[in-house]
């Protein structure tokens, strides 16, 4: 280890004293606000992927095609009725329930 002489320790010592902070450069901040700004267009985006939004859109989609399909069903029920009926007064024939 090299020794110093009172002299050469008190320059250093004055060097470091007379040390400046290094600001940050400006581009630093921009690109950190610009990830920042980022981050809250893609949350904003994300919030039609939230599962509760999905969860209810397809239960509301399962309700509507059960009441579609229980619409339609009633539909053919009644058109075979009227069938039978056609028929039944094609031939003279009477239908009893």
């Amino acid at each position: 280890m090299k020794k110093l002489t009172n002299g050469q320790f008190e320059h250093d010592l004055n060097i470091i004293s007379n040390l400046n902070e290094v600001p940050a450069p400006n581009f630093f901040y921009t690109r950190l606000k610009n990830r920042m700004e980022k981050e809250t267009i893609e949350l904003a985006n994300s919030y039609c992927l939230n599962p509760v939004i999905i969860i209810c859109a397809l239960t509301l989609f399962l309700f509507i095609n059960s009441w579609l399909l229980q619409t339609d069903s009633n539909m053919k029920h009644t058109s075979l009725n009227q069938n039978i009926e056609a028929l039944a007064v094609a031939y003279d024939q009477t239908i009893s329930n």
